[in-house]
């Protein structure tokens, strides 16, 4: 099929940015935004991960210091999860430099297992991200390729998409979708009718075409992820240099998180939890306790509280006829790992490479479908990691999520797996292996060093073993002094984007 013209229907970042996208990488298209001009923004997905701001940087061709400053954005060093294993223990996941990329997390286990170590040494030792999250501090290192995201305002990231949009944009209502079998033919607003050869449903969970209009199935995960609400709201700073920090925080409560991401002008905060275990109100009241405790009695008795139900899973397809459904109108997981924007960015990247030609096949959809439930089981996989290994049983929750939860064909496999994965490769599991102690990998009964069990090595070959180790303790103190020398992140910030 031919594509010479497409309808975008919904606004929003995701709107905005396959607009964008195809206006600079398909500039022969004629593009049509219609968006509803009383329809409210989610505006929670503020948390990004590295590919999406490779993503603006290459997809969109947007400069970081323009962006940044209109969106209020941040740079982001790491996620940070406090409480999730145990009560008062948190673990990391950090990005990493080139260099870094490269260390084996076998050796720092061995090492562990010979000298009874925490998860925190593994940090210290492996990421200059963690040094930067737990000193405040922040430089992009270009020199040695640190890879690293953004907290942004969303909502202003879709008004900047909008700002260099040069097709048409209509503010109008749908009122009706034309539809002959699997095709839209057109859709008609409240101004005039619409046709198109191929729409895009970014409608958000509404999924105005995906659902309404095509009727695809929609297969839920609510049984292995069971957050399903989440209560939003700001807190302006006290002390921005000292609260304007390089991560995203994730607090677990009784009954989900709490996620805090630093902007430049505000934080952006908000619980997710499950209403299966704890209803609206007493939710609010957990949640209000927690930004109390953390920001204080003024500022949380000022907030303004938003709350936000969603669904985990996805349509069967995302990629129907000749419609194109994005995040979150194609699907949803859950925020834990930032990857609601990503996700969008990574469907507007592989529909245009499919369509570079301007122009689709049925083996192109069965592609891009394939694409994405590959990248779905892999991300639904990954954010399950950080809940099957909690210890905690305080709670309900934690009880069911510990006993109870229903354990995904794949999960055992892909937690078992070292190879790189398209999304979260060898580095992020192994972040997330050693922070929750979760052994099907590294074994202290399967360690060897050159071939030989470390369980029944002598004295002296321990020894010789952990001088052969001893530089990890070198990267350890070159990292120290290295973040020793970099500026706080609020005044990189001030020096880099904002002066």
């Amino acid at each position: 099929m031919k594509v010479n013209s497409v309808c975008i229907v919904g606004g929003g970042s995701s709107g905005w940015m396959m607009a964008i996208a195809l206006q600079k990488n398909l500039p022969s298209l004629e593009v049509t935004l219609v968006e509803s001009p009383n329809t409210p923004t989610i505006g929670v997905g503020e948390a990004t991960i590295p590919y999406t701001s490779y993503f603006i940087s290459q997809i969109l061709g947007f400069e970081e210091k323009e962006w940044m400053s209109y969106c209020d954005a941040s740079y982001k060093a790491a996620i940070r999860f406090c409480d999730f294993t145990e009560k008062s223990k948190s673990f990391y996941h950090p990005f990493w430099t080139a260099e870094e990329e490269t260390y084996n997390g076998f050796d720092w286990v061995i090492k562990k297992e010979l000298m009874g170590l925490d998860a925190t040494d593994y940090y210290k030792t492996n990421y200059v991200a963690w040094h930067m999250s737990e000193n405040n501090k922040f430089s992009r290192l270009e020199n040695q390729e640190l890879s690293y995201a953004h907290h942004m305002d969303a909502t202003k990231f879709g008004e900047y998409c909008k700002s260099k949009f040069k097709g048409k944009h209509i503010l109008a209502n749908v009122n009706h979708v034309k539809t002959d079998g699997s095709t839209i033919v057109s859709v008609t607003t409240n101004k005039k009718e619409i046709k198109a050869d191929m729409f895009i449903d970014c409608t958000g969970f509404k999924g105005l075409l995906i659902d309404k209009a095509l009727h695809e199935p929609f297969e839920s995960i609510s049984d292995t992820l069971l957050n399903d609400t989440a209560i939003t709201c700001r807190m302006p700073y006290s002390n921005k240099p000292k609260e304007l920090e390089p991560f995203t925080d994730c607090t677990a409560l009784s009954s989900g998180w709490v996620w805090n991401t630093p902007l430049w002008s505000r934080i952006g905060t908000g619980y997710v939890f499950s209403s299966q275990f704890q209803s609206a109100e007493d939710a609010q009241q957990e949640y209000k306790n927690y930004l109390v405790g953390r920001f204080g009695n003024k500022r949380v008795s000022e907030a303004k509280f938003n709350t936000v139900h969603f669904k985990t899973g996805k349509y069967k397809r995302s990629w129907v006829g000749n419609c194109v459904a994005l995040t979150l109108a194609s699907g949803f997981i859950e925020p834990l790992e930032s990857t609601g924007l990503a996700l969008a960015c990574y469907q507007i990247e592989s529909f245009i490479s499919l369509i570079e030609d301007c122009e689709y096949s049925n083996f192109k959809k069965s592609l891009y479908n394939s694409k994405l439930d590959t990248t779905y089981e892999e991300i639904h996989n990954f954010i399950l990691l950080h809940y099957v290994n909690s210890k905690r049983d305080d709670s309900l929750y934690w009880k069911h999520m510990k006993h109870n939860t229903k354990i995904p064909v794949g999960l055992s496999a892909y937690a078992q797996d070292t190879n790189n994965a398209q999304w979260f490769g060898k580095k992020s599991k192994e972040c997330i292996h050693i922070g929750c102690n979760i052994n099907t990998v590294y074994s202290k009964h399967t360690l060897t060093w050159k071939n030989k069990p470390i369980l029944n090595l002598t004295p002296e070959a321990k020894a010789e073993i952990l001088n052969d180790l001893e530089y990890l303790n070198n990267t350890k103190k070159e990292k120290e002094r290295l973040v020793g020398e970099l500026p706080l992140l609020y005044n990189y910030l001030k020096k880099e984007i904002y002066s």
